[in-house]
């Protein structure tokens, strides 16, 4: 009886010395290239809610313009200014991402589209894809953004394959592409988008529910109208 409880006690420091090295290690390992749309250009988590560093209402525009220039995952990209309005374009061969500013140059929206689609890059006026910087953040997942920023306040199910998150407080907007009619921590992010304001709540936002079908979404929804 007592070699049992050894080993009992022995299995359970093992168990304990291996949870704490795994710990480690994921504190150790570097953050994924999505982690990083939340850090600041030097790899330090940013104050919510922020993308690249940058923090709308507190970041100037031209602030923001100096945080992605300086940023891991924009850096490197082709940065070009728009014409028709106040914006700067930072575009590679997945990604592009795109940060607005007002009269009084404040920043006002930073919005990111990953695997840009043909209507999107056709009023950029680029330059041939082979001439674009490769992206370093090519995908990204509704799991992952769960994990980073928790859960979120509302879903929108527009049908067909497309679904979008909301963080009202934050004015974050994620926007997925669909494999079938449940949601999934690995359905894709196509688009990202910071606003200036929290945007305001509308019946077509439904309260998130978790990684579950379409149907229970729309029958809680219904469900409450009655």
């Amino acid at each position: 009886m007592l070699r049992f409880v050894r080993n009992l006690f022995a299995l359970a420091a093992c168990l304990t010395l291996m949870l704490s090295a795994a710990i480690l290690m994921q504190r150790l390992a570097p953050p994924t290239p999505f982690a990083l749309l939340f850090t600041m250009p030097d790899g330090t988590p940013c104050s919510r809610p922020c993308l690249f560093g940058a923090r709308v209402g507190e970041t100037s525009y031209q602030e923001a313009l100096d945080l992605l220039s300086r940023h891991p995952l924009t850096r490197h990209l082709l940065r070009r200014d728009r014409v028709s309005t106040t914006g700067t374009l930072f575009e590679g061969v997945e990604l592009i991402v795109e940060v607005q500013g007002d009269a009084w140059g404040k920043l006002v929206q930073v919005s990111l589209h990953i695997e840009p689609t043909y209507t999107q890059r056709l009023r950029l006026q680029t330059d041939s894809l082979e001439a674009l910087p490769r992206a370093a953040l090519a995908s990204g997942s509704m799991g992952e953004t769960i994990a980073a920023l928790g859960a979120p306040d509302y879903v929108r199910l527009d049908g067909g394959r497309e679904l979008r998150l909301y963080y009202q407080l934050d004015g974050l907007t994620f926007y997925f592409a669909r494999r079938n009619e449940r949601l999934n921590p690995s359905d894709a992010l196509t688009s990202l988008y910071m606003y200036a304001v929290p945007f305001p709540e509308s019946p077509s936002l439904l309260p998130w529910s978790g990684f579950t079908s379409s149907e229970r979404y729309y029958r809680r929804f219904t469900s409450r109208l009655r």
